[in-house]
C-alpha cells in the first residue's frame, strides 16, 4: 500500500522467494483468471506477492499512518498486535473471516500508530458508519463511501487499517475497506476502463417491497491488478457464495452482492 518498498520489505520479498523456489513452488501463474478451486486460490492470496497499491479514498496530500503488519522489522510486537485484536473479534463475535475449504483467514489490523489502542472489526466498521464529519466531503452518503480512514478516540489520530492474510501465518496484507467502500472502490475502477457495475448498471438494482439489493456482475479475474479489491470482495461475501466468486459463476447464476438487502 506503499508507492515505495523499505529496505525491509524487499528483504523479506527476497527470502520469501528464495523460500518458495527452495519448496519447488511454481507461483509464476498465481493469477486470477488461473484460479480453478479453492486450493489454487489459497496460493493466490498466501504466496503471490502482491504489487503494493495506492491507498484508496484518501484524500489531501498530507500522508496517513498506514497499519503495517509487514512495514515493520518488529515482528514480535506486530504479531502481538495481531492476536490480541484476534482475540477481541473472537469476543464479539465478529472478524476473523475464514474463507471456506481453505486455510486462510482474514483478519483486521486495526490499532492507532501514535498510541498502540487497538480496534476490533465491529469497533472499525460501527466507525465507518458513523465517520467523524469532514467538510471537504459533499454529504455522509459521500463519506461513507470514500472516507477510508478511522479516528482513534483515544488521541484523535487519523490511520489506514489493513487486512492481514494468514493461513496460521501471517502471508499477505491489503488495505481494509468497510462493504460501502468495497463497492465504491470497485466501480470506481471499472468506471475507468468505461464499463458500469453493481450499482453504477441500474439494471442490477432489485426492489423488493422497501428492501433493496444488488446483483454482483463483477468477475473476480477482471479485477486481477487489485487485490485489496479481491480480498475485500471475499471477506464480505457470505460462505454460500464464495465458490460462485471463485469460479466466476456468480453472473450467470445472478448472485446478490453479499446476499445482502437493505
Amino acid at each position: 500500500m506503499a508507492e515505495i518498498l523499505s529496505q525491509y520489505e524487499i528483504d523479506l520479498l527476497l527470502e520469501r522467494i528464495k523460500d518458495y523456489n527452495l519448496a519447488g513452488i511454481d507461483y509464476s501463474d498465481l493469477s486470477v483468471s488461473a484460479l480453478k478451486d479453492a486450493e489454487e486460490f489459497e496460493k493466490y492470496l498466501t504466496i503471490r506477492q502482491f504489487v503494493p497499491e495506492k491507498p484508496y479514498g484518501v484524500i489531501g496530500k498530507n500522508s496517513l499512518p498506514i497499519c503495517r503488519f509487514f512495514g515493520s522489522p518488529d515482528g514480535r510486537k506486530n504479531e502481538s498486535l495481531l492476536e490480541d485484536i484476534k482475540r477481541k473479534n473472537a469476543e464479539q463475535g465478529y472478524g476473523n473471516i475464514k474463507i471456506p475449504n481453505t486455510n486462510v483467514t482474514l483478519i483486521n489490523y486495526s490499532f492507532c500508530p501514535k498510541c498502540k489502542t487497538i480496534y476490533s472489526f465491529k469497533e472499525v466498521g460501527d466507525y465507518y458508519r458513523n465517520p467523524a464529519p469532514d467538510a471537504r466531503y459533499k454529504n455522509k452518503a459521500h463519506q461513507y463511501r470514500n472516507d477510508t480512514r478511522v479516528l482513534c478516540n483515544n488521541c484523535s489520530t487519523y490511520f489506514l487499517p489493513s487486512l492481514v492474510i494468514s493461513d496460521g501465518t501471517p502471508k499477505n496484507e491489503v488495505q481494509f475497506l468497510c462493504r460501502a467502500q468495497t463497492i465504491n472502490a470497485v466501480e470506481e475502477y471499472f468506471l475507468q476502463k468505461n464499463k458500469k457495475v453493481l450499482t453504477k448498471n441500474k439494471k442490477n438494482i432489485i426492489q423488493k417491497g422497501k428492501l433493496r439489493a444488488i446483483k454482483n456482475d463483477v468477475y473476480l479475474k477482471d479485477l486481477e491488478e487489485k487485490p485489496t479489491l479481491i480480498v475485500n470482495m471475499i471477506q464480505y461475501t457470505l460462505f454460500h457464495l464464495i465458490m460462485n466468486l471463485l469460479d466466476g459463476t456468480n453472473v450467470k447464476k445472478g448472485d446478490l452482492l453479499f446476499d445482502e438487502w437493505k
